[in-house]
């Protein structure tokens, strides 16, 4: 049974979790909010390699400090964090703080938002959408 830390995004203090606790609603052991569902959370490395092995499926939006497509974009993607809340989880990897993961997932640019089922990556989008767009897109690759 592994375990990792991640920050909740309501309090933001780090919060740990297990990977076999991934399968139910996670809440932060400091202020009792739920840390995956509804709201997107900020992965490194390590969180998101056992972020993505989760039954919900997972979306993971890499981004970049100096990236103005991903600011506007962002917001998007935290509305449908919030009206898929239980049905996806949304992980935010920023690549200038995880310089391994662009090579590890063959980044072209950013944004990109890769789509995970039970671990196993389903699709690559390499731009920012809108709204609309990107709720077709998810349901094109995860089904949702």
């Amino acid at each position: 049974m592994a375990s990792f830390s991640i920050q909740c995004p309501h309090c933001k203090k780090s919060t740990s979790m297990v990977t076999q606790s991934l399968s139910n609603t996670v809440k932060c052991e400091h202020c009792s909010k739920p840390v995956l569902d509804g709201q997107p959370v900020e992965a490194d490395a390590k969180s998101l390699d056992k972020i993505i092995i989760s039954p919900v499926p997972v979306i993971a939006v890499f981004w970049g400090d100096n990236c103005t497509p991903c600011k506007a974009f962002k917001p998007i993607v935290t509305k449908i964090a919030k009206e898929k809340q239980g049905k996806l989880r949304v992980v935010f990897v920023n690549i200038n703080k995880n310089k391994a993961l662009p090579i590890k997932y063959r980044l072209r640019g950013v944004p990109t938002t890769i789509s995970f089922k039970k671990g196993r990556q389903q699709a690559v989008l390499n731009t920012a959408l809108r709204k609309n767009e990107l709720m077709k897109w998810l349901t094109d690759s995860l089904s949702i």
